[in-house]
């Protein structure tokens, strides 16, 4: 189970965890004898949820927010979960800012977006947002039939922009494909990371649908194609890869209707991403990440919504593909 619903069902004889207990290389035989499938309606007769809901959970992270190469700031974001019961997850993030060089900002001519601001001025809401609600969200997630999963998620889905977005993923247990479409509608938040929203009255539709490809030993292809935060329509392609210990790299792209001289410096949208497990710093065991982007230039063109709880990154480690390198903790 994740965030309430179900993402697969194992199912392993008992005869066999017998016969395998202390066989050499017990971890690849056990492979060949379970059983992978979608995890289908709750068993009845099954455990019931008793304490298990409500469920909170927090944590304390270091953060940097970047606004121009080598200016920004750096401190520390709290983020809450608040599970009411299978499914339905309250959850918010505060950013409090601890030591920054904002004022070696450099503003340039070629920093003055024609697009919508939906990003550019990513400076100014570091500069206000000492301490900011970077996210405040009310999220439902279903499984409203055999390998197809949906979200919706409403409030203050970022530090930029807040609305409503809604998911729907197609994922079976065992294929490397999966197809998603997402849309959302947002506008515009304040500047100073609160609850109110900016004079600059920007509320858009946008939308994309996805396509994931596993293509094995750690890499994860993805193309979203769609519409943008500034109007413009294209595509990000993205290439990501997995380690062993859990940290990920990945770099993606972005071609959209806006040209390269609507888009400014850099003509188009790209950067890297990585993400580094929280059981590093905490020395246990946690599903927790710590999230970093590393963009050449902020821009307006090709910028995208960032919501949380996605609905690949939620199911994908308990499929087939990750699920292939864990068999040797059923023994310990």
């Amino acid at each position: 189970m994740v965030r309430g619903m179900g993402a697969s069902k194992i199912t392993i004889r008992r005869s066999d965890l017998e016969a395998l207990e202390h066989a050499p290389g017990n971890d690849a035989l056990l492979r060949e004898k379970v059983q992978i499938s979608d995890a289908g309606p709750a068993p009845a007769g099954g455990l019931d949820w008793g304490d298990a809901y409500p469920k909170f959970t927090w944590r304390l992270t270091p953060a940097l927010r970047i606004s121009q190469p080598l200016v920004g700031d750096v401190g520390l974001r709290f983020s809450a979960s608040y599970e009411l019961r299978p499914g339905l997850v309250l959850s918010g993030a505060v950013y409090q800012r601890v030591a920054d060089n904002l004022d070696e900002y450099v503003t340039r001519p070629e920093d003055f977006s024609i697009l919508p601001h939906v990003r550019s001025d990513v400076h100014d809401y570091n500069v206000e947002g000492g301490t900011s609600v970077d996210r405040l969200t009310l999220a439902w997630y279903a499984k409203p039939a055999d390998n197809l999963y949906s979200r919706v998620t409403l409030g203050y889905l970022e530090r930029m922009h807040a609305g409503v977005s809604g998911e729907l993923l197609w994922k079976p247990v065992a294929s490397r494909l999966a197809l998603g479409v997402e849309l959302n509608y947002t506008m515009q938040r304040d500047r100073d990371g609160g609850f109110g929203f900016s004079d600059y009255d920007y509320g858009i539709a946008t939308g994309h649908v996805s396509a994931y490809y596993d293509f094995g030993r750690g890499f994860l292809g993805q193309v979203d194609v769609g519409r943008y935060l500034a109007g413009d329509v294209g595509a990000t392609f993205s290439l990501d890869r997995e380690f062993g210990n859990g940290v990920k790299v990945g770099a993606f792209a972005t071609f959209t209707s806006a040209s390269a001289a609507e888009f400014g410096e850099g003509s188009f949208d790209k950067g890297l991403r990585l993400t580094i497990p929280m059981n590093w710093i905490l020395g246990q065991p946690s599903r927790g990440e710590m999230n970093t982007v590393l963009r050449p230039l902020q821009r307006d063109g090709g910028a995208r919504v960032e919501v949380d709880g996605r609905l690949y990154d939620s199911i994908s480690d308990y499929h087939l593909g990750r699920l292939d390198s864990e068999w040797g903790r059923v023994w310990r």
